[in-house]
């Protein structure tokens, strides 16, 4: 939801960034540009339904790919952290802030025991990933090892969608064409269904991961 209000906020409409990208692939470095511009602002989005197709399809170069999503995604970390760091008088009294307060701490606990493996958990779950980070700015987490952690999980979330998910897309995409051509309603009623069982699992983890967070370390042991 953050990701979504970052991007009304400042008035980027990303189907014209994707044609951004799809209309620079001659220019790789401003093509690197707008894929870590829009990474920054809606991650999940691009990084999981954007980006592969993009490189299946050759529009987008791997190296490209790659780069950019991983500096979109570590800097966004990184302007996530460091604000809070060093305003946390002003961020605790936003009403966001103070809706989540539960979550926010309970990711907080355990960043106390885990950081690295938290920092990896919120990597692949999206609706915990911005409190924990919120989180790790109020607890003034070691910034060196914060800087650490969150870049390795980049890196390992950026070779996934640049080297195996294309992989996925490929042959996706030409079976979803040649069915097209003759059941269209079939096509949709298929990515419909896709996308509702993404958003479903995804809850389900969510739900599980924060039942993690939450359980005291006795609990947890």
């Amino acid at each position: 939801m953050l990701s979504v209000a970052c991007m009304a906020f400042a008035g980027i409409d990303l189907d014209t960034l994707t044609e951004a990208i799809r209309a620079s692939s001659e220019h790789p470095w401003v093509q690197g540009w707008l894929t870590a511009v829009a990474t920054f602002f809606f991650e999940n989005v691009v990084c999981w339904t954007i980006v592969p197709p993009l490189i299946s399809e050759g529009i987008l170069g791997t190296m490209t790919a790659l780069q950019s999503t991983f500096w979109g995604v570590f800097i966004g970390d990184l302007l996530m952290y460091l604000p809070v760091r060093f305003a946390m008088r002003y961020v605790i009294r936003l009403r966001w802030v103070q809706r989540n307060q539960n979550m926010i701490e309970a990711c907080g606990r355990f960043f106390d025991r885990h950081l690295g493996k938290t920092m990896f958990i919120i990597r692949f779950t999206p609706g915990i990933r911005t409190p924990a980070l919120l989180a790790a700015g109020m607890l003034r987490v070691n910034f060196l090892s914060y800087t650490v952690f969150s870049a390795l999980s980049c890196a390992f979330q950026s070779a996934i969608v640049t080297y195996f998910m294309p992989t996925l897309y490929a042959p996706a995409i030409a079976w979803l064409k040649g069915l097209w051509e003759n059941h269209p309603a079939l096509v949709v009623l298929i990515i419909v269904a896709f996308f509702a069982a993404f958003v479903v699992a995804q809850w389900f983890i969510a739900k599980a991961v924060m039942r993690r967070l939450t359980q005291g370390p006795k609990e947890a042991a």
